[in-house]
């Protein structure tokens, strides 16, 4: 595979959305369009006494309120384990006193090149609730007894919690 050619085509103030030309192996040319998130972001799983501590938000995308794990963007200079403790304090109050990276993979790779870096966290301080500007959530907490019914009933429909919520389980976290 080789890119002949890449145009930045949009540049919005999240993304950017590129037409790619891309010479496939066999000699075929295609034209792809893709979008860069122009950063990447950090999740974190987090479990506070008994319970998954979730938000619920609203996403003008899909036009539904989904459940999600705690979430952001990586800022400029930042590390991604310095992301999820901010964005988890920033969303629920709750500062992670120490975090265990999970994971680190592509949302959607086959239009955008985000990634998400993963972590777990079940120690905290208490910490304040400061909303980014034109973020409207709620705090959701969930009994960790109630999990499978989430994950299997289709109530948890975000990627980044589906994926979070599996590899805590699979790790043997829920014990």
């Amino acid at each position: 595979m080789e890119i002949l050619k890449k145009e930045r085509i949009f540049k919005g103030k999240l993304l950017s959305i590129y037409r790619r030309i891309v010479k496939h192996e066999d000699g075929t040319v295609w034209e792809r369009e893709t979008a860069s998130y122009n950063g990447n972001a950090a999740a974190i799983v987090a479990v506070d006494g008994g319970e998954l501590v979730l938000i619920k938000q609203f996403r003008p995308s899909v036009e539904e309120t989904l459940i999600e794990i705690p979430a952001g963007r990586i800022d400029q200079g930042e590390t991604p384990e310095h992301a999820a403790v901010r964005e988890l304090e920033e969303e629920t109050g709750l500062k992670a006193v120490n975090i265990e990276k999970v994971a680190e993979f592509y949302t959607s790779p086959g239009f955008t090149d985000e990634k998400i870096y993963l972590f777990y966290a079940d120690k905290f301080e208490k910490g304040s609730v400061h909303l980014d500007e034109g973020e409207v959530l709620r705090i959701f907490r969930l009994p960790i007894n109630e999990v499978n019914d989430y994950l299997f009933s289709g109530k948890i429909k975000d990627g980044k919690t589906f994926i979070g919520l599996l590899l805590w389980k699979v790790r043997g976290y829920e014990r």
